[in-house]
C-alpha cells in the first residue's frame, strides 16, 4: 500500500488533465500542487516527455476533429478558450511548449479539451520545427468526470499544426459574435 503522504510521481498526462480541471472549475481537491502557468510548464520541463504512443500524425487525431465538429454546430450554451502565452520561457531555448484548451457547457454537462504541444529541439526558424501533441478530453456530467488523452506527431509546426490552431481560433471568435 502506498503512503499516502507521498505525493505520486507527476505525469505529463497529470499536468494536463490538472490544468484543464482547473479551466472547467472542476473539484480542485484533485489537482497537483500547480496554480499557474509558470508552475506548469516549469513541471513539463522537468518531466522526461516519452515519446512512445506518438506515432499518429496530428491530422489523424479524432479530438481535433470533435472539437471542430462542437465549434460548428454551436450546440453549447458557453465556450471559452484560453492559451499560453508564455510560449518560451526564458532559461529554455533549445525546446518549447505551448498550451490550448477550450471548454465547451451545455446545462450542467461540460467537455473540455487542453493540448500541450511540444517542441524537443527547436530549428532556427522555430515554427518549421516539429514535435508532439498531448491531448486531453474531459467530459463531466452529473457529478462525475472521464478523462482520455491522444497523441499525434508533427514534423513541421507551420503546415500540420498552425493551421489548426487557427481554425479553431477563427471558429470560436465566431461562436464569441453569436
Amino acid at each position: 500500500m502506498r503512503d499516502s503522504s507521498v505525493p505520486k510521481r507527476l505525469t505529463v498526462e497529470d499536468i494536463l488533465s490538472d490544468e484543464l480541471k482547473r479551466e472547467m472549475n472542476l473539484d480542485t481537491k484533485t489537482y497537483a500542487v500547480v496554480d499557474d502557468w509558470d508552475s506548469v510548464m516549469n513541471s513539463v520541463y522537468q518531466l522526461p516527455i516519452e515519446y512512445a504512443g506518438y506515432t499518429s500524425h496530428v491530422s489523424e487525431m479524432k479530438m481535433t476533429k470533435e472539437m471542430v465538429d462542437a465549434l460548428a454546430a454551436a450546440d453549447f450554451d458557453n465556450v471559452k478558450r484560453s492559451e499560453s502565452r508564455k510560449k518560451q520561457l526564458a532559461q529554455f531555448t533549445k525546446t518549447m511548449s505551448m498550451y490550448y484548451n477550450i471548454v465547451f457547457t451545455k446545462g450542467d454537462k461540460k467537455i473540455g479539451y487542453g493540448a500541450l504541444i511540444h517542441f524537443p529541439k527547436l530549428k532556427p526558424n522555430p515554427e518549421r520545427s516539429g514535435g508532439v501533441v498531448l491531448a486531453a478530453k474531459i467530459v463531466f456530467d452529473k457529478g462525475k468526470h472521464t478523462t482520455t488523452f491522444e497523441k499525434g506527431k508533427f514534423d513541421d509546426f507551420l503546415v500540420e499544426l498552425k493551421p489548426y490552431i487557427e481554425l479553431l481560433g477563427d471558429m470560436y471568435r465566431k461562436t464569441r459574435k453569436m
